[in-house]
């Protein structure tokens, strides 16, 4: 953080003198221009009130050939106003301060001007004669140059130095924009600091208390807050999909437990019929025609039992493969629920009287689902076996709980001895049995609640078991219609 914040400083401070560079030099430069400009304005406006006094003398030369202090008082009362008389050749004619000035001032600037344009100034110049600066302003006539000059003292000066009031203007909209340089960069060092901080933060992966409504409001913190956003969004897909793929992988290990205990569960129910009818068939040939009649009808119906049992087992599974494998596969069509249930319930009235149950159908005159007949003929049928083998109860309800235009929930209970409630959660799975000796010796294959559950899916509904209040199993499911 100590090396952000460093950065960040650098940011602001190079971008503040940058700007501060900037605005002096612009502001400078442009103070050198108007400086030039009001000097060369003024120097202009002296020089032409010298020309004047320039060209009056030229006119009284004209006439008389003479001129003297009196004539120049008369025409410039400014006692220091120096002028001089130069002819063509560069003689000095006559001089207000000296009459025997001898020098040439043919190489004079302002004569020279004067002689090539006819007239010409010098700002300042220190004279030959009494060594003092001067403003020189010369004047070109038909026979002679009059060269007229004031001293250059402090109030000259004064009068062509620039104005103070103008240069303090000048100054106070420099510093102005001085103060607005900072507060400039300041403003963009904010966006560049929380960018920084957010990239800071994006490192470690901890960007939960990233605001990005604390950037500016300017270009660059909404760039920024786009850079934000987009890396927000990123993220939430990255974890997405790492959500996604974690999930799918952990359906695969659960497909890949569910196939393995699937494989295991088969082939240990397969092991026990097979083993019974080759041991039978084995006996049978091994003692052939040395066992009694009874001996032989036995070993042959224990045989034939458990061929049922292996073929019962082979059509459960091949159901819910149906069911699982290729849905898409199996029609649909509006189907009445009340016929199935009837018929369900007339086929488990043919065990004997002791052992049958009493079957209350609920479900009014007509209950119209869009599915299967057969896999619906699956659900009641398997629950009412499950109920008569397992429940030990002796009445079945099957009721219309709940409905409406798009699915229908049923309820179907028993008045048995229930469940242990550690029990409920895996009544559905394939194979799973609570007293699996007493399962296997009814003849159940351990498939028929799990084909309930996988018939109900298919329809688009879902079902859960409980504990009744009194006794007995709770069944209730949805199907859509």
């Amino acid at each position: 953080m100590g090396l952000g914040q460093k950065m960040s400083a650098s940011v602001q401070t190079r971008l503040f003198l940058l700007i501060v560079l900037f605005t002096w030099v612009l502001t400078a430069a442009f103070f050198v221009m108007q400086y030039a400009r009001e000097r060369d304005f003024k120097v202009q406006l002296l020089d032409t009130r010298l020309q004047q006094v320039n060209n009056e003398l030229l006119e009284r030369w004209s006439a008389h050939a003479s001129i003297n202090s009196q004539t120049i008082a008369e025409i410039d009362p400014h006692d220091s106003l120096r002028v001089s008389i130069i002819g063509f050749d560069g003689r000095v004619i006559y001089d207000t301060h000296s009459d025997s000035i001898r020098a040439n001032h043919s190489d004079r600037s302002e004569f020279v001007k004067a002689m090539s344009s006819g007239h010409g100034t010098t700002v300042r110049r220190v004279s030959s004669t009494d060594e003092r600066a001067y403003f020189y302003s010369a004047t070109r006539g038909d026979s002679v140059v009059v060269r007229s000059a004031l001293p250059y003292n402090h109030s000259l000066a004064q009068m062509l130095a620039a104005d103070r009031a103008n240069n303090y203007f000048i100054i106070a909209i420099a510093v102005f924009m001085t103060l607005i340089a900072w507060f400039a960069s300041h403003s963009v060092s904010r966006s560049v600091k929380r960018l920084r901080d957010f990239a800071y933060k994006a490192e470690f992966g901890d960007i939960s208390d990233i605001d990005i409504n604390s950037f500016p409001d300017d270009e660059l913190g909404e760039i920024s807050s786009h850079i934000v956003n987009l890396y927000q969004i990123q993220r939430e897909t990255a974890q997405e999909r790492d959500k996604n793929l974690r999930e799918a992988m952990r359906e695969q290990r659960e497909k890949d437990h569910i196939k393995h205990q699937l494989t295991s569960n088969i082939s240990h129910e397969l092991k026990t019929p097979v083993q019974v009818i080759q041991a039978s068939l084995e006996t049978l040939t091994t003692h052939e025609g040395k066992l009694s009649a009874d001996t032989s009808k036995e070993l042959l119906d224990k045989s034939y039992d458990n061929v049922k049992r292996l073929s019962a087992l082979l059509n459960d599974l091949s159901v819910i493969n149906r069911i699982t494998e290729a849905p898409g596969q199996i029609p649909r069509t509006p189907t009445d629920l009340v016929p199935i249930v009837r018929r369900v319930a007339d086929d488990m009235s043919v065990f004997p009287e002791p052992k049958q149950m009493r079957i209350h159908i609920n479900l009014g005159e007509s209950l119209v689902v869009n599915g299967n007949e057969q896999l619906l003929d699956s659900i009641f049928r398997n629950l009412m076996i499950n109920a008569f083998h397992y429940s030990n109860g002796r009445d079945v309800w099957v009721t219309l709980s709940d409905q409406d235009q798009d699915e229908v929930e049923i309820t179907f209970e028993d008045n048995g001895v229930g469940v242990a409630d550690e029990h409920l959660p895996r009544l559905f799975e394939r194979f799973y049995r609570i007293d699996k000796g007493r399962s296997r010796s009814l003849g159940g294959t351990g498939l028929g609640l799990s084909i309930v559950k996988n018939a109900v899916l298919f329809h688009g509904g879902d079902i859960r078991v409980e504990n009744r209040e009194t006794n007995g199993l709770k069944f209730v499911f949805t199907l859509r219609r």
